[in-house]
């Protein structure tokens, strides 16, 4: 079994979703059930890590650096002694996102809750990045809109 479908099995497997080898099959209704399930309870915990103090700032992994153009200034800002405001505006742009993440809960659990059986397919049998890759195609606007004034209160 392939890693990505190893991990769906796992979680499927411990939200009940999967009965005994010796049960009768998992329907794909059923498995689109347990994705779903998987995929909301991993909404809200992605909110509850990221949407705290040092959620995105303490956290290498997920810290937002200066964008391509900008960090290549920001070298040039630091040699001339002003890199208290390069580490400022990088603060202010994680906090700006702890403060956000919050605001997309309830779209991402709504976004989870409406997968469809051939959504939950295209999610297993998809590469690494299925699941990022639905959740972006489905939520990116939205979640442009209600983060950028937060974002544009942060930053400013």
């Amino acid at each position: 079994m392939q890693r990505r479908q190893l991990s769906a099995f796992l979680a499927l497997t411990a939200l009940g979703a999967v009965a005994p080898a010796r049960a009768q099959p998992l329907s794909q209704n059923d498995a689109a059930r347990g994705i779903r399930e998987a995929l909301g309870r991993g909404a809200e915990s992605a909110v509850a890590l990221l949407g705290r103090p040092d959620g995105f700032l303490g956290n290498p992994q997920v810290r937002i650096p200066l964008p391509g153009l900008l960090e290549d200034a920001a070298k040039l800002l630091k040699f001339t002694g002003q890199g208290q405001r390069v580490d400022d505006l990088i603060t202010a742009m994680n906090r700006a996102a702890e403060a956000a993440v919050p605001q997309a809960k309830t779209l991402l659990v709504q976004t989870a809750k409406n997968v469809s059986v051939e959504d939950a397919v295209r999610i297993v049998r998809g590469g690494e990045t299925s699941v990022t890759d639905y959740f972006a195609e489905r939520t990116r606007e939205p979640l442009t809109v209600k983060f950028l004034p937060i974002v544009g209160k942060a930053t400013y």
